[in-house]
């Protein structure tokens, strides 16, 4: 490959970069414009009594995410059509890879830490939730940092004991900002932390996984929702241990889901 080549080639990821990280930051910054304002329960009796002028700004803030959303999507379709493809969790050896990449640093590139979980849980709300909801990319690479910072961090360790630390990591820097509405009232939302439930069905089909994908019946997003289903009863204990920073009861919890499967 030649230089111009190669540059080119490093301009249009940047270019990528650039556009999709704008994009998450106007997309934030609206969504809590929104929130402070109230101006989306404006009609309710219990909205606080929005003006009409909070919710044309409303109005127009969603109709900025839409264009913003659709041209980093546009950008990314153009010049790098990977950067937001969810890496499978059935690929042979990634959760030796996602752990290795804790210690990974690329300003053009997300660790690939990072491009599981956040992807991961957006798939993962969008099967039990509607849009719009809300991940923020920055929450997962600090998850990954708290990792990286550790004594033990480049050690080998059980596959169990690396997804209980994760999963700790991920819940204390909460990716998931915001649910969009549920589609079952009654389902796996129900009284437990979505950063709890999302990260552990994202940890636990990693798992899951490495014990051999069924190709010809599952899908990934199938899998995660299979994976939901299955660990649904037994959240509200993983989230207890999560709150108690147990490592260590956590890993047994997940090496007796393991057995399950």
């Amino acid at each position: 490959m030649t230089i111009a080549f190669r540059t080119a080639d490093d301009f249009a990821a940047h270019a990528v970069c650039v556009a999709a990280g704008m994009r998450d930051g106007m997309r934030a910054t609206q969504f809590y414009v929104r929130d402070l304002s109230r101006a989306d329960a404006w009609g309710n009796s219990h909205s606080g009594g929005a003006t009409f002028l909070s919710v044309q700004v409303a109005r127009m803030a969603r109709l900025a995410d839409s264009f913003m959303t659709w041209s980093a999507n546009a950008a990314i379709k153009l010049f790098l059509p990977g950067w937001r493809k969810l890496p499978s969790p059935f690929a042979p050896g990634m959760m030796s890879e996602i752990a290795t990449a804790i210690s990974k640093n690329s300003f053009v590139h997300n660790p690939l830490f990072n491009a599981y979980f956040f992807r991961a849980a957006n798939h993962i709300l969008l099967r039990f939730t509607s849009p719009p909801f809300l991940v923020l990319e920055h929450r997962v690479d600090a998850a990954r940092r708290m990792l990286a910072m550790r004594d033990d961090a480049a050690q080998e360790i059980l596959k169990t004991r690396f997804l209980a630390r994760a999963l700790i990591a991920l819940v204390e820097t909460g990716p998931v900002a915001r649910l969009g509405k549920l589609m079952n009232a009654d389902g796996l939302f129900k009284g437990i932390e979505p950063n709890v439930a999302v990260n552990a069905i994202a940890c636990v089909s990693l798992l899951f996984a490495e014990e051999g994908r069924p190709i010809q019946q599952l899908d990934e997003d199938q899998f995660f929702a299979v994976v939901g289903a299955l660990i649904e009863p037994r959240l509200a204990a993983i989230g207890s241990l999560v709150a108690n920073r147990n490592e260590d009861g956590l890993e047994a919890e997940l090496a007796e889901i393991k057995a399950m499967y």
